[in-house]
């Protein structure tokens, strides 16, 4: 399966070509073929979005030495083995990347690996991000702990299997129907989304503040604050971090709340308020209007799924809301 083979940033024979451009997108500073005769068929590919960085990298039959040193980029770098295997050396352990086996780099780290007949999915995280994201998710409590992932990963687990498919669909979005968009409401919501599977499914030193069962007890005012945010934002990005951060508490307790008073998570409250301004729209809609641009307008992409969620709101398709308008 070729990822994101609309984004291609190279493709060659050229191993110093190669070099070049994984300097750039990934800190290797060295990468070499093991064995005598031995030729690269690589490839990259890599699209950015929202302050992350995606890429499919291949080396072909290959095998491989990479190298690179410490860097100042405060980011890490997960690793999803597609095909091959790897030997990595980093921080100190030998880590195997396989087929159910991954790596979370650290970038600030220096890191070599064998690899042969090797490619994988990667996602470049900026610390900051995923700290940021955490506070989100738990509040001040998160300040107070710093931010560490497990370097090896054991994909096989039910939440590595989710982290993959979660990686893979994001991946498959991106170099579909939406790889030309430029709609922050949908690439904030892709940013939010990997964020917090990465923070919840991959072990890290926030997992127990995670997993703590929030306090139930309604807040009235965070309801308030982060429902009439949501109204008044509809038709803007609305994150879980700008969420939290209006209501004044974190996700988690903004989430109780929110279950408590409407019976659904902030999440679920803002995408039914943009299904209800959809719905205005199609009602009062020009000659011209399609379903398919008002939708998109206000986030939805996947025309099947959005199709869905109207019918279950208004009890009728979209189009036919559309075909009976004023």
């Amino acid at each position: 399966m070729t990822y994101l083979k609309n984004h291609q940033v190279f493709a060659s024979n050229d191993l110093h070509g190669m070099r070049a451009v994984l300097t750039d997108l990934n800190n290797l500073d060295e990468i070499d073929l093991v064995g005598r005769g031995a030729e690269i068929d690589a490839a990259v590919h890599a699209v950015s979005f929202s302050g992350l960085d995606v890429l499919h990298a291949s080396f072909g039959d290959a095998r491989v030495k990479v190298q690179a040193p410490e860097s100042d980029m405060e980011a890490l770098f997960l690793v999803i083995p597609t095909h091959g295997g790897a030997t990595a050396h980093h921080k100190g352990e030998e880590y195997v990347i396989t087929n159910g086996m991954g790596l979370m780099r650290d970038m600030r780290v220096p890191i070599s690996a064998y690899e042969a007949q090797f490619s994988c999915l990667g996602l470049t995280l900026p610390v900051g991000a995923l700290k940021q994201h955490a506070h989100t998710l738990i509040g001040p409590a998160a300040s107070m702990v710093e931010l560490e992932f497990n370097t090896g990963l054991d994909l096989s687990t039910p939440g590595g299997r989710h982290m993959c498919d979660t990686l893979d669909y994001v991946s498959n979005a991106l170099d579909g129907p939406l790889r030309n968009l430029d709609n922050p409401i949908v690439l904030d919501g892709f940013k939010d989304f990997l964020l917090t599977n990465i923070l919840t499914l991959l072990p890290n030193s926030y997992t127990d503040l995670l997993q703590q069962k929030p306090s139930s007890a309604a807040v009235p005012y965070y309801v308030k604050r982060a429902r009439d945010f949501i109204h008044a934002h509809a038709d803007t990005s609305i994150t879980l971090e700008k969420l939290a951060r209006h209501a004044g508490c974190g996700y988690r307790t903004l989430q109780t709340a929110f279950n408590d008073a409407y019976g659904v998570p902030p999440m679920a409250y803002v995408k039914s308020v943009r299904l209800t301004y959809v719905h205005n729209e199609l009602l009062n809609a020009e000659d011209d209007v399609t379903v398919f641009s008002v939708a998109a307008k206000w986030g939805f992409t996947h025309m099947g799924r959005f199709a869905e969620s109207y019918s279950k709101q208004f009890g009728v398709l979209p189009m036919k809301t559309l075909r009976s308008r004023k």
